[in-house]
Parts: structure tokens; sequence; C-alpha cells
């Protein structure tokens, strides 16, 4: 840029001493040469004003933009914890509801992948929150191939393939409920003392750390207060 100004320069120059020098001559020869080197100088001098001008808009156009940081807020991660479901012999459906705007969302920020016990759920920047489902331990095996789902206007539904077409109790492992213990009961047949004894007996050997804790800690109790009472007689505790 600096080299083409300075030519822009010394060609004025040039014109400026042709034009004094034309002023000065009255020979038509020596004119005519002196105006056919105006002319030339001032050609020259129109070219470089042109490339001047197109540098100038080169530089324009690659000078960085300036950034304006955005003022919305910035957002955060939601994870996901409620739901609705149902299924047929085929498929479970799990319906993600309360999700107002989603269908309005461009299909890359709704993404959702498949796994043979398990599935990702996202929801990227729906009103500046991002949303996280992402469950593993199903209570079954699925078919991640033949697995999809849908964004309606507010709801995401999945729709997972069954690997078999047995009937789902719930949908993770740890929403299944252990089966109950049966509750010991009293045998009416024998001498109530003993009846009690044994259902006591049982109700330690079946219980719990803390059931065991309690029914050893009634027991102690109810010696010490016989003892103390001079009651000495009664069944004696079977051994725990």
């Amino acid at each position: 840029m600096a080299n083409t100004e300075q030519q822009i320069q010394e060609l004025n120059a040039d014109i400026d001493e042709i034009k004094k020098l034309l002023n000065q001559s009255n020979r038509p020869r020596v004119k005519q040469f002196l105006e056919i080197q105006q002319r030339r100088l001032e050609t020259d001098l129109i070219t470089l004003k042109e490339k001047q001008e197109q540098n100038a808009a080169s530089a324009v156009e690659k000078k960085p933009s300036v950034t304006v940081p955005s003022s919305t807020s910035r957002s955060y991660t939601k994870e996901i914890s409620l739901y609705a479901w149902d299924q047929s012999d085929k498929f479970v459906k799990i319906y993600v509801q309360n999700l107002d705007g989603v269908g309005d969302l461009p299909a890359e920020q709704v993404r959702c992948s498949f796994e043979d016990r398990g599935f990702t759920l996202e929801i990227i920047n729906l009103k500046n929150v991002n949303y996280l489902f992402k469950r593993g331990r199903l209570l079954h095996d699925i078919k991640p191939g033949q697995s999809s789902y849908k964004v309606k206007k507010d709801m995401v539904i999945l729709s997972l393939a069954k690997a078999d077409s047995q009937n789902w109790e719930c949908i993770f492992r740890d929403e299944k409920k252990a089966p109950e213990k049966p509750v010991p009961k009293m045998d009416d047949s024998k001498d109530p003392g003993d009846s009690l004894m044994q259902l006591m007996k049982n109700m330690y050997e079946t219980g719990d750390d803390e059931m065991k804790r309690t029914i050893a800690k009634a027991w102690t109790e109810s010696r010490e207060k016989m003892n103390v009472g001079g009651g000495g007689g009664g069944s004696e505790m079977p051994d725990l």
C-alpha cells in the first residue's frame, strides 16, 4: 500500500513537470511529444488509483468482525425423572411430557440413542435448558436397531422394541419390587407359650439385622424384668 501511494505521488509530480514544460515550449513537435507523455502518465496514474481502491476494499472485507456478546441467559442441564409409559406385545413406549416448544426445535437439537439395556435422550437448548434422560438397567433387553423416538409439540415419545414379547412389570430393574417374605404364623395346635417362642424364633431367623436386634433386645429386657420381679419361671428363649 505504501509503495503504491509513493508511485502515485511521483506520477503526479511528473505530470505537473510536463505541464510546466508544455507552457514553456514553443516547438509543435516538442509539444506533441510532451502531450503524449502526459497522457501516458495520466493513464498510469488512473491504473494505480484503481489498484489502490481495490486494495482498500479488500482490506475492509478481511477486517475481523467484532463479536457482540449474546444477551441471552446461559443454558443449564436438567435431568428428566418424570415420565409415563405403556406397552404392547412388541414395544414399550415412554412418554416424556411437559416439554413446551420441543416440537419447534431443529431436528439436530433432539437426539436419542439406544442400547440393549438402556437409552439416552438429549434435548439441547429448549428455552435455555438442556434436558437429559439417560437410563440403563432396563427390566428386559430391547432391540436398539428397531427402537425409535418421535418429537411432538410438547413431548417426546420413545418406542423401545422388545427383544421378546414378555410382559414388563416396570421399566427399570431397580423399580421391581422384591417378593415379600411370608409372615410367620402361630401354631394353634401347640401350647401358646411354645407357639410364641417358635414364632419369635422364625421371625428371628427370617428377619433382617434390624429385626434380629429388636427381638434380642425385647427378650433381654423381658428376662431382666422377670428376674427383678422374682418370677423365675417361664419359657426359655431358644438359641438365637
